[in-house]
């Protein structure tokens, strides 16, 4: 069997894109949308500690992750600074961990373990009533 000139270099991007794909590893947590004032009804996902939801903010052009502890509501960039793969909350260890390569964050968004070598961005999540406010 032979194939064109075309056909190898169509079949040889789809491989490299599959294999690309499988390196971006995405968070299963609900996504919520945040109003103009970087805001949202408490969601019942965050009813407990140890949860996480995912946000949007009108003003941001990557989503938050925010979650709640014992002691309140943190923030971040989603995005591992490594390769852009999205980090969950590992409550048991107080990190925001990366599933495709390793990397942890702590609460407060520096590197605690590598690959990654630059530290999320933070934001502020003050709960305002029954009403999350996201500050960054």
């Amino acid at each position: 069997m032979t194939i064109t000139r075309r056909e190898f270099v169509v079949g040889a991007a789809a491989c490299a894109c599959g294999a690309a794909a499988g390196c971006i590893s995405m968070n299963n947590a609900p996504l919520f949308e945040a109003g103009a004032d970087n805001s949202l009804l408490l969601p019942k996902e965050l009813a407990e500690a140890g949860s996480q939801v995912k946000v949007r903010l009108p003003s941001a052009d990557k989503l938050v992750l925010v979650w709640r502890t014992k002691i309140g509501f943190g923030g971040i960039s989603i995005n591992c600074t490594h390769k852009g793969s999205e980090v969950h909350l590992n409550a048991a260890a107080e990190t925001l961990d990366c599933p495709s390569h390793g990397s942890r964050f702590k609460l407060d968004g520096t590197v605690a373990h590598g690959p990654a070598e630059k530290p999320l961005r933070t934001y502020v999540v003050d709960l305002q009533g029954d009403r999350l406010k996201i500050l960054g």
